[in-house]
């Protein structure tokens, strides 16, 4: 009986969908563009990362470093699953004080979807719109 209640705990704790990705080396691109200058296109950001299991039973561990590359002090407002889709609200302490919200889709070996952002930069609100792309390439 408490290894059934166990288990049944475990589902509530760990959701399903999280387990869907497999941990591995994982290559990771996110573009961005600044909506007040349509002509800026800066060179996508490519990272390879090892996704531990722990990483990939909770996306969130991998994604916020992603989402804000180089920003500190940053914590989840809001996050939630449904289905295969990870849905985030994310707040960033440091010069910037940078704010996101995304959503990403993925599967055991690909990861897909959008994060906006919002930044202070010189006394000023600038807005990105960043595509975030990921694929499994192997092992560590």
């Amino acid at each position: 009986m408490y290894r059934t209640l166990a288990a049944l705990a475990l589902l509530y704790i760990v959701p399903a969908h999280a387990q869907d990705i497999a941990p591995g080396l994982w290559q990771i691109t996110m573009e961005t563009r600044v909506s007040a200058t349509p002509g800026f296109t800066p060179a996508p950001y490519t990272l390879n990362q090892c996704l531990t299991a722990a990483d990939a039973r909770d996306p969130s561990r991998v994604l916020g470093g992603v989402a804000n590359p180089g920003a500190t002090g940053c914590t989840y407002t809001d996050k939630g699953y449904s289905g295969n889709t990870f849905r985030f609200t994310m707040q960033c302490a440091g010069t910037f004080g940078i704010r996101t919200r995304g959503e990403v889709s993925f599967s055991a070996d690909s990861l897909d979807g959008t994060i906006s952002a919002s930044a202070d930069v010189g006394g000023q609100k600038v807005e990105f719109g960043n595509r975030i792309r990921g694929k499994r390439v192997g092992g560590c």
